[in-house]
This record gives structure tokens, sequence and C-alpha cells, in this order.
């Protein structure tokens, strides 16, 4: 459906993201432009509606209050509204239907709250709910803590990024106030030394971008990139994957919103729901846990097909986190894989491979031995080294999961020359 173009303003779609949820006007002006900052609206209507202010306000029967609410509908509230549920302004004539339909702003206002993706949000645990206490009972409630952007400086290569992310979200936290990850450097690191040349005429592809951190990283490590495809199917870290890029000037990095598998169709992803990087497909073969968690709809493609659709005809370069997935990742490569034999950087999560993959993690790297001609892990001083026979994988896995968290990174590639340029 067209729709119309017109500036977008946010700060008035959080004006009406406090009265239609939450019944009231907001604090102030720094508040509007403080959440207006989020820049989607969709992303601005899923924090207000699991706050728990929206939680009891909805349960006391959503009252209104102040001079608002008793204004005449009119097209500011309606262009809000469509903001809010789908991040676009509606047509003059979808403007005129609404009016039609809804004698005043009450009325609008009620089919705003029952519209289905209000009401899939409302049902999920809200963020700030008081969690059960060690004895059974609940925790003493504390004051709910207001979800808030953060930014953050991170350096890589001897380059500054300034990200955006989730006050409260897990991985968030990691990169605030964690350990260094030494994945990042071993990424950008490999890159380097692949690329020499900075990666120029490459494909790269980020499987499981998440909000652009190792997208960033793969891009500073090989600037003159023909193409930087960022695939990330959870819609909670798309706006800020997409501000991420953007503010640090990778605007023609392709975001795709969508899964990778080995075949293409839709699956279910589980939604972490205080970490965005432990979301995870299930499959039906898969064992995530599923009390409590958030489950979406998602569509699942094979890499071959988006690069084909794409119409790109290379492949040089493929990093995978998809917390378990990755072996059906490579296998919807294959032909992408066995034309233009990429570097594949790997996260090897020995539990998720138990869990969402459903697989045994010594047959995953033997299968991964066997299919490339070099698997190369990291030793104790975090220098790469290749994995020549059965013993060096049951080091690997020894070392996984009694050293390093039952995670580690691994590199699958055809040749080694790169190795000679790692500093």
């Amino acid at each position: 459906m067209d729709r119309t173009v017109m500036p977008v303003s946010y700060v008035e779609a959080v004006r009406w993201a406090y009265r239609f949820t939450l019944g009231r006007e907001a604090e102030n002006e720094t508040v509007l432009h403080h959440w207006a900052s989020l820049g989607d609206g969709r992303l601005i209507l899923n924090y207000f509606v699991r706050s728990p202010e929206a939680e009891a306000h909805l349960a006391a029967g959503a009252p209104a209050y102040g001079h608002w609410a008793l204004s005449p509908l009119g097209a500011p509230a309606i262009r809000a509204a469509y903001q809010l549920r789908f991040d676009t302004l509606p047509t003059e004539a979808e403007i005129a239907a609404e009016l039609a339909a809804h004698p005043d702003l009450l009325s609008f206002r009620r089919a705003f709250l029952a519209a289905p993706e209000l009401r899939e949000l409302a049902a999920r645990e809200p963020w700030g709910r008081p969690q059960a206490s060690a004895s059974g009972g609940q925790a003493r409630p504390k004051a709910p803590a207001a979800v808030t952007l953060q930014e953050h400086s991170l350096t890589v290569l001897d380059r500054s990024f300034i990200l955006r992310g989730d006050g409260p979200d897990g991985y968030w936290n990691d990169i605030v106030s964690g350990p260094n990850d030494p994945s990042l450097e071993r990424l950008a690191r490999l890159l380097r030394a692949a690329f020499p040349d900075g990666g120029a005429g490459r494909v790269l592809a980020d499987v499981g971008a998440n909000i652009g951190v190792t997208s960033l990283a793969m891009g500073a490590a090989a600037p003159y990139h023909a193409e930087l495809l960022c695939f990330e199917p959870d819609e909670r870290c798309i706006p800020l994957l997409r501000h991420n890029l953007t503010a640090n000037d990778f605007p023609q990095a392709r975001i795709l919103d969508c899964a990778l598998a080995e075949r293409d169709g839709m699956a279910r992803l589980r939604c972490g729901a205080r970490n965005a990087a432990t979301s995870a497909l299930a499959e039906a073969h898969s064992r995530v846990q599923s009390a409590g968690a958030v489950f979406k709809d998602v569509p699942v493609r094979r890499l071959d097909t988006v690069l084909q659709e794409l119409g790109i005809e290379r492949l040089d370069f493929l990093k995978l986190d998809v917390e378990g997935g990755e072996t059906p990742v490579i296998l919807g490569a294959s032909g992408n894989i066995a034309r233009h034999r990429p570097i594949i950087f790997t996260e090897f999560n020995a539990w998720t491979q138990m869990t969402a993959g459903a697989r045994n993690p010594m047959e995953v790297l033997e299968e991964w031995h066997a299919a490339f001609r070099h698997l190369v892990a990291f030793d104790p001083d975090g220098r790469p080294f290749p994995v020549l026979d059965h013993d060096g994988l049951l080091w690997v896995l020894h070392t996984v999961l009694t050293e390093r968290g039952c995670l580690d990174d691994l590199i699958l590639c055809d040749d080694l020359d790169w190795l000679e340029r790692w500093a």
C-alpha cells in the first residue's frame, strides 16, 4: 500500500505513546526527545507497552487523565498511532477512514490498545517485574527501572565507534562493563590478515549481527569491501543495528531481517528475554527452554538463495554466531562455499550445540574438521593454530568445556596463507 511521504516526528509519536498506553502526558520535553532518539516507532511502542506502569495501567482499565482525552480525534493522533504500530505514516485515505470509524479520540484509543501486536506485546513478561526469591516467595519489589538507551565507545583496530544499545540487556551490559571479548579482536585481525588489500571487492557476511558490533569490526578490518551483509532475525535488534551502522558511516551495509539455515521457509525464533545474544531458532529437534520464553515466527533462508536473489556472485568471508545453528547455515551456503571457498569465523558453543542444535559437540567438531581443509583453533595465548588430528579436536572440546566457559572461536578455511600475516 502506498503511504504518504512526510517528515517523521518521533517526538509526537512518543507524546501519543504516553497518552495511548499510560493515559497521561509525558513528564517534560526532555523525556520526549530521549525516547524519540530511538528512531523507530515500533521499538518505542515495544518499550512502553512492556513497562510495569503500562501493565498496571491496562489492568486498571486504561483510564485517561488530562485535558488531551477531551480533544476531538484528529490527524495528529492517527499519524502517531500508525507511526507507533508500523513505523510509517498513513495515507490521506487511511486518515479519512479512521475518522469515519471512530466518533471520538477515546474510541480510537480503545481500538489502538486492542490491536493484535499490542496484545501480543502486553502478554510478554514486562521488564522490571520482580523475580521469585530463593525461598520461593516474591522478591521485594523495587522501583521500576527506566528502560533507557545508552551509548558506549568501542575501539577496533584503532578505529573508534559509538554504539547505541539497550541498557538492561545482558549482551549490552557485557559490552559496556564486562571483560574484553577476545572474539572481536580475533575477528578483526583475521580479516586484516586474510585481506591485506583492505578487502577490495570482497563480500562479507555477518550472520547473527545483533546490534552491529561484529559488523562494524568487519567493516573496519576490510574497509574496501564491496558488500557487507548483516543477517539478524530478532526484530528488537534491527533498529539498533540500523542506527549503529549508519551512525558509524556504514550506510551501504545491507540489513537482512531473516535467519539463515539449510532451507527456505519459516521457523520459530526463541527470543532471549534478558539477553538478545541468546536468541535461537527452535526447530523440531531443538531442546531450547520454553518456560517463560517469547517465540516469534521469522523467515528462514538459505544463504545460497539470498546471494542469488541479490545478484551477488561471490562470498569471501562468513562470520557465524547463531547459537547452535552454525552447521545448518553452512549447509545452506554449500554452493557458494564450494565455489568460492570463503574463510569462516564461527563461534563453537558446546551448550547451544547440545540444546538448540540437539547435537553432540564432538560430532560437530569432527564434521567441521572433515568438511574443510583446515580447522584452526586458538591456543592459551590467543594465537591461531591448525588442528591436525582427532587428538587436537579432543583438546579443543576439553578446553572449551573446562577453561573457556563452554564457547570459543574456530576458523574454517581452505588455505593458511593468512596465518603468516597474523599480527
